[in-house]
């Protein structure tokens, strides 16, 4: 899904669409994911080891059940701040305990959404 968002608010603040310009979205899109799908991937298999069998698995899962809960945020933290946001709609206001780190993608989109909404605005005041 945040790859989804990624790719649609790269699109939504591309100006013109040709082959090239398609290309560059890819590339950025690729830059800006990249990272995070990499630091999932990893936490994913940190968590399948409590699923392991043998005493690997068990000392994993008794430690995972008996962390205390401050650090269980802190990791839960790191997993939940690459968050995109679509930048192509109004606003809204961001709720919750963990602050995302506002994407590249979704600064342009918001920027090229923004753009028209004032020149809609002043379309309109006229």
């Amino acid at each position: 899904m945040h790859d989804a968002i990624a790719l649609a608010n790269l699109l939504y603040a591309t100006p013109s669409k040709t082959s090239e310009d398609i290309t560059k979205v890819f590339e950025e899109y690729h830059q800006e994911r990249r990272p995070a799908v990499l630091d999932s991937f990893k936490t994913s298999q940190q968590m399948s080891k409590i699923h392991k069998a043998g005493i690997e698995g068990a000392l994993v899962s008794f430690f995972v059940t008996h962390m205390p809960t401050w650090l269980w945020r802190a990791m839960m933290a790191q997993t939940l701040r690459f968050r995109p946001q679509v930048g192509f709609l109004k606003r809204i206001e961001v709720t919750g305990t963990v602050i995302s780190i506002a994407s590249p993608s979704e600064q342009k989109a918001r920027a090229a959404f923004e753009k028209q909404e004032q020149g809609t605005s002043a379309a309109v005041a006229v």
